[in-house]
């Protein structure tokens, strides 16, 4: 089982790290990648790797072990400056997330309205990039269908700034790591908006075929990210989006660039103005709000 589990770590970390050395002609191996994110009250979370390409032609899962030990970065610097405080992030191993090595502290927290400059730095790699944190975006209910046991989410808002850009995100409760859920950047086009909320989660951790309807399921609660965020990182989810939507397969190269925010390397540092909600699966269910 755990043999099974790391296999299907490696893989999705390969995936993402395709994405990010996503060029096939010409790919660009001395930039670092950087995930990273700071919300609302939240202490960041930043992981780093160095970005490479897949092929068709990859080797077995001993081959993979050697290139994810070889591409994730364990003893990085990561500074963040918050136009006061310069904070050097702690980097530990969490399995919870991948990669599985986080830098992050508990001496800074995020704030409506503050902008946070990172700066990573590994050996030659070095990466730069700054962010802000906008006013929360709100949900004044969910609400869940079931039909055919399968699982119909919408969210339900209406205090959005019109032309503004928004993610989605989702991820079960037994895990740490959001996931973007398809579809889950977009602008909004008026004030009061009904959203459905695609599913991004593998459940059953066979394979990864999308779906965007949610599993019945009365051992499993979701939890929904709902986030206000700045253009710049706007243009990362929605380019993310759409390649991972329309590369067919995952584990071949692809010919068009995410756009990154990230100055020197690749990936994405972003500030969330985000509310966060737990739903659960089982039942059809209305969950209202209190502003």
């Amino acid at each position: 089982m755990e043999n099974s589990k790391l296999k299907y770590i490696c893989g999705i970390l390969i995936f993402l790290c395709s994405l990010y050395s996503c060029v096939r002609e010409e790919v660009d191996h001395t930039k670092m990648v950087v995930e990273g994110w700071i919300d609302a009250g939240k202490h960041p979370i930043v992981m780093l790797h160095t970005s490479y390409s897949l092929s068709l032609s990859e080797p077995d899962s001993t081959t993979l072990l050697d290139v994810l030990e070889q591409h994730m970065v364990l003893f990085g610097k990561v500074v963040i400056f918050d136009g006061e405080d310069s904070v050097i992030l702690t980097g530990r191993v969490d399995t919870n997330y991948l990669p599985p090595y986080i830098y992050t502290t508990t001496k800074m927290q995020g704030e409506v309205g503050k902008s946070y400059s990172l700066h990573a730095t590994y050996k030659s790699f070095s990466a730069k990039s700054k962010t802000i944190i906008p006013e929360k975006a709100i949900f004044d209910s969910i609400r869940t269908d079931i039909n055919n046991q399968k699982v119909h989410v919408i969210g339900y808002a209406n205090q959005l700034e019109i032309g503004e850009p928004y993610i989605i995100m989702a991820r079960t409760t037994k895990d740490k790591q959001y996931k973007i859920c398809p579809m889950g950047a977009f602008r909004a086009s008026q004030k009061q908006l009904k959203m459905t909320i695609n599913n991004p989660i593998n459940f059953t951790g066979e394979g990864m075929i999308l779906q965007t309807l949610f599993p019945q399921t009365d051992s499993v609660d979701i939890a929904i990210k709902f986030a206000k965020v700045g253009e710049a990182e706007y243009q990362f989810w929605d380019s993310y989006i759409a390649q991972n939507l329309t590369q067919g397969l995952f584990f071949v190269e692809t010919h068009s660039n995410i756009i990154s925010n990230i100055q020197d390397g690749n990936g994405y540092w972003c500030g969330m103005g985000a509310s966060e909600y737990t739903i659960s699966l089982e039942r059809d269910s209305l969950y209202v709000y209190s502003k």
